[in-house]
């Protein structure tokens, strides 16, 4: 009867323990933490909750009750985890809301910064805001243009006018990898007389470069390229009196290596080129070879750069080049074999969207093979900048200075500076306005009995965006070309067309 009383005690007291039982109570965790929390513990996640009730069965989590003080920190709702836990927002609700935090914890946390007047910023035109095609991991974009065009050019003596069409089909095809970038461009223009008398003159220009991305800051780049061009009738070494110049093919292969060593850049570029002459056509009928011109040429250029900063890194280069003629002596009974040399200094310049670009000046210098040739040499600037000084304008401009050979007795050839701008302004999202100029100076050598040669041109231009597939475009354009002791000759254009793009 004894041991029976004890069992009974016993049983009754452990049912009073059980019922007694409280739920443990749950740390104070806001469901956005304060700024301290989350970078001790990480965006707050709904197994925090779940994690503080080992063991806890799904009806106790729906039932918690945490305690706290009535000062609590609440949420950017206004709720506090003891009003989740104890029934006054669902456990549900909770979690769905923990869960949106931590998937937005997730997300791009630097957006597109706002423009300071916060005004909206428009959408992106141009070839960028065509999808274009989608080739694996490639993107196509290409571009279909057709114009008709008016063309009157003057001369001395002469004087031509004519309207044709011309059509040029163009693209781009650009990799998305998440290393190496592969980028290839081209563009092929053909010309058809419809109405008068004019020089037909197609042109072509493929250029592909394949960056790989190679170890310890190394990077290489491969490029190959073509050209078809037609010489013009204004250029020193056109041949007289053809009613068809002389095509020019040009083709190239390039090699370069980029190193970067703490504040030091450093680039290497080798280039091959070939370049071949088609022939000319006289006003008989009859064709004039001109294989005698055909070369190949090699240049390698070095550039060691500074980094002062991002924004501005001054650079010392260097190049040193061949061109070697498939005719030892040419028609004129010349050898024009020849090496070149050049010395620059320059800066790269990265202010953003409102300027950007290079610059350097420097000497070039060729010797050829001929001694009884005079050498070529001149002073060199050479660069391209991007202006933007303000939103919706920029102002291109662009330098070079080349040397050409010549194809005349007793002639060593020009050293050529060319110049050119463009200025753009968005009237209105949809209309865009263009203005550009030229400049020309040939300088022949000093046993030339040539005047020195310039040109001038200017143009102007309107782009209607219908949608962002279609353009329709107008321009006008004026070309002139002076030479003491040599015919001068004008040419003007005004042409209207649209342009396609996908």
């Amino acid at each position: 009867m004894t041991a029976f009383c004890l069992l009974v005690g016993a049983v009754s007291a452990e049912a009073q323990s059980a019922g007694e039982r409280e739920v443990p109570t749950v740390e104070r965790l806001p469901l956005r933490g304060t700024t301290t929390q989350r970078q001790a513990t990480g965006p707050y996640r709904p197994d925090t909750l779940y994690g503080a009730l080992p063991g806890a069965t799904q009806a106790d989590r729906d039932g918690i009750v945490a305690t706290g003080s009535d000062d609590e920190e609440s949420n950017a709702d206004g709720a506090t985890l003891s009003e989740i836990t104890t029934g006054t927002i669902g456990a549900g609700e909770a979690i769905d809301e923990a869960d949106a935090e931590y998937s937005a914890s997730l997300a791009r946390q630097n957006p597109r910064a706002q423009t300071v007047d916060e005004l909206p910023v428009s959408a992106v035109s141009g070839a960028d805001a065509v999808p274009g095609f989608m080739i694996g991991t490639l993107t196509l974009r290409p571009t279909l243009s057709e114009r008709i065009v008016r063309e009157s050019v003057k001369g001395t003596g002469f004087a031509t006018s004519r309207i044709y069409s011309e059509t040029t089909l163009s693209g781009i095809l650009e990799s998305d990898w998440s290393r190496h970038q592969l980028s290839v461009t081209g563009s092929g223009t053909w010309q058809e007389n419809l109405s008068g008398t004019g020089t037909e003159s197609p042109n072509a220009n493929i250029d592909a470069a394949l960056r790989l991305d190679l170890f310890n800051d190394i990077s290489a780049t491969l490029g190959a390229g073509y050209t078809y061009t037609q010489e013009s009738r204004t250029d020193p070494n056109a041949i007289s009196g053809a009613t068809t110049q002389s095509g020019i093919h040009e083709t190239r292969a390039s090699l370069g290596l980029q190193k970067d060593l703490g504040v030091l850049r450093g680039t290497t570029t080798l280039e091959v080129t070939r370049t071949m002459y088609g022939d000319a056509t006289l006003a008989s009928g009859n064709v004039l070879s001109a294989d005698d011109r055909d070369t190949l040429g090699a240049e390698l250029t070095a550039r060691l750069g500074y980094a002062i900063s991002p924004a501005l890194i001054p650079f010392l280069e260097a190049s040193v080049g061949r061109e070697k003629y498939d005719q030892k002596v040419d028609s004129t009974g010349a050898q024009r074999s020849s090496s070149t040399y050049g010395l620059r200094a320059g800066a790269e310049i990265d202010l953003g969207e409102k300027l950007s670009g290079e610059i350097a000046a420097g000497y070039l210098m060729r010797s050829l093979d001929d001694p009884n040739l005079s050498d070529i040499s001149g002073l060199t600037l050479d660069g391209s900048l991007a202006w933007s000084p303000r939103r919706g304008t920029s102002l291109d401009l662009g330098v070079a200075t080349t040397i050409e050979a010549a194809t005349t007795a007793g002639e060593s050839g020009a050293v050529l500076y060319e110049f050119d701008s463009t200025l753009t302004h968005e009237l209105n999202s949809a209309l865009l306005a263009r203005l550009g100029t030229t400049l020309q100076y040939r300088a022949y050598d000093s046993g030339s009995n040539r005047s020195n040669q310039r040109g001038y041109g200017a143009s102007a231009g309107l782009t209607w965006n219908i949608n962002r597939y279609l353009d329709l475009e107008a321009d006008a354009s004026y070309e002139r070309t002076e030479e003491p002791g040599s015919a001068n000759e004008e040419t003007t254009r005004v042409g209207v067309g649209l342009r396609a793009r996908r």
